[in-house]
């Protein structure tokens, strides 16, 4: 059992049953209760709530860029740590009812990442795309409906799911398109990243930080030297904006090591004195391999 009485067993993530999240989840837990939720807030909120002991939630794609929403809200949710990392293929069917045809489609209905990740088919086959919350949640409504001319973008996980023909296969632009997820728990429930498989907790160290350069010239390059210097990998930087003010931005980082170890704790040591602020979002193992859609 995980503090609070909540079983190790439940976790938490955005969308429906047949959703590439939840793929990731049963990946990433294996065995464990999935629990849905509508949105990527209330995702946090479970976890924030003791409500689940874990999460996973997708914070970049190959193709359509990092999910803006979740970045925000483990900045605002600071109990959330990410404690683990995966990378899944997403492989994009064109999912219709029974009796549909794929010259027959008008519109495809998807997550807007999804959208975006299968554009260049669409365009294509003259096929209007329409946003939904969820790719498996997409594949419920376009099933319910039993509309011929709208389809779904989704896994052929929701096909099985849902009871949705497949009417076109990998229709995503580029092949090689891969997203990133977290598996998130609550600060200190070290136990819960155990239940990771330990095929994918066998990479070197990563850490994940968000923070907020100093409003002085030249303070972004400073906040980086640190890690030239030290000869220190960095896998990402991206900037957000901090809304706390117009034109305000942090700054995400990714890099190679451990923050409590040398170099990498001598690096944010010399990072602090020209930020505002340093917030770690959590050092867990690299992906070292892009896991297969079932």
């Amino acid at each position: 059992m995980a503090h609070g009485g909540v079983p190790l067993s439940q976790v938490a993530y955005q969308g429906l049953a047949g959703a590439f999240s939840e793929a990731a989840a049963a990946a990433l837990f294996p065995g464990a209760a999935l629990i849905p939720r509508r949105t990527f807030a209330e995702v946090f909120a479970a976890l924030e709530a003791d409500e689940v002991s874990a999460a996973v939630v997708p914070v970049e794609n190959t193709h359509a860029g990092s999910v803006a929403d979740v970045y925000d809200l483990l900045r605002h949710h600071e109990r959330a740590k990410v404690i683990g990392e995966l990378i899944l293929r997403v492989r994009h069917s064109l999912l219709g009812v029974t009796g549909a045809r794929l010259e027959g489609v008008r519109i495809a209905r998807s997550h807007p990442q999804a959208l975006a990740q299968v554009e260049e088919f669409l365009s294509t086959h003259a096929i209007r795309p329409d946003v939904a919350f969820d790719t498996a949640g997409a594949a419920a409504e376009v099933a319910a409906a039993a509309d011929p001319e709208v389809a779904a973008v989704a896994s052929r996980r929701a096909a099985a799911r849902y009871g949705l023909d497949i009417l076109a296969e990998s229709i995503e632009t580029s092949r090689d398109n891969f997203t990133r997820f977290f598996a998130l728990a609550r600060d200190g429930d070290a136990r819960v990243a155990e239940q990771i498989p330990a095929s994918l907790r066998k990479g070197s160290l990563k850490t994940s930080l968000v923070y907020k350069a100093a409003n002085l010239p030249g303070s972004l390059v400073r906040s980086l030297q640190p890690f030239a210097t030290a000869w220190i990998q960095l896998s990402k930087i991206e900037s957000r904006p901090s809304r706390a003010a117009p034109w305000d931005y942090v700054f995400y980082l990714d890099f190679e090591g451990d923050p409590n170890k040398w170099p990498a704790r001598e690096a944010l040591a010399l990072m602090r004195t020209c930020c505002e602020w340093i917030q770690q979002l959590g050092t867990y193992p690299a992906a070292t391999e892009v896991l297969e859609p079932d």
